[in-house]
């Protein structure tokens, strides 16, 4: 299992093809560098043939003008191009979106909180809702309201709105009713279950009346939240 004596031979050792080869590979590349030596030694003791000429006039372009004004044409463009980029009106307004989403956001929370069958239809908050209301001059002539049940007249109290309002920063649940003379308003606050009550007289009741053109409606969007009282606007209340 030892070493062979053949390994320790010198022809086994050294390999003397491959350093042939690397001595051949060595001097051509010798060679080769001599020649582009005197070739560059060459080019440099000959006189430049690009440089220019002193006593001879320059080189004129015949396209240097063209050149010129394609390239103000260019620069005028971009500049307008720029300037209608930095000047131009977004289409789309972030700001809307936002308040239309906070918009939407309370109008769902209201409609959970108070469902559409807590709501009278349109029809009976409309100007159209029968109430007989006597004058207040005393001469007995009664002065009647039409309404959609054939002008059906009564003292009992009816109610002639029932629709959720946002008064100031708080949706309420309001209800209006009345029997012929005085005028029941309560708000409720779902949230706070907190019911603010008002009542408005005769005299008053008939004033809003006419100035709403009987539209109840039109009568709410006038109420406000005092602390903790409900009061109206024009009402004397």
């Amino acid at each position: 299992m030892t070493q062979p004596i053949t390994a320790g031979m010198d022809h086994i050792r050294n390999n003397l093809k491959k350093e042939q080869l690397l001595e051949g590979r060595y001097i051509e590349i010798d060679r080769e560098n001599r020649i582009l030596l005197r070739k560059m030694s060459d080019l440099m003791k000959k006189p430049n043939p690009y440089s220019k000429d002193k006593e001879g006039k320059p080189n004129v372009s015949l396209n240097k003008d063209g050149r010129r004004h394609e390239l103000l044409r260019i620069t005028k463009e971009n500049h307008r191009l720029l300037k209608s980029i930095q000047e131009v009106q977004p289409v789309y307004n972030h700001k809307k979106w936002e308040e239309h989403h906070k918009n939407s956001g309370v109008l769902l929370r209201n409609c959970c909180t108070y469902p559409v069958i807590t709501r009278l239809p349109r029809t009976k908050s409309s100007p159209s809702v029968l109430m007989r209301m006597e004058t207040a001059g005393g001469d007995g002539t009664a002065t009647t309201f039409s309404a959609t049940d054939g002008g059906a007249a009564g003292d009992d109290v009816k109610y002639v709105l029932k629709e959720g309002k946002r008064i100031g920063e708080t949706y309420y649940l309001v209800e209006m009713s009345t029997d012929g003379r005085t005028l029941n308003i309560s708000a409720y606050d779902g949230a706070t279950q907190q019911s603010l009550e008002l009542v408005i007289g005769e005299k008053n009741h008939r004033q809003l009346y006419r100035e709403a053109q009987g539209d109840y409606s039109l009568i709410a969007n006038q109420l406000r939240v005092d602390g903790d009282r409900l009061k109206i606007k024009g009402g004397g209340q």
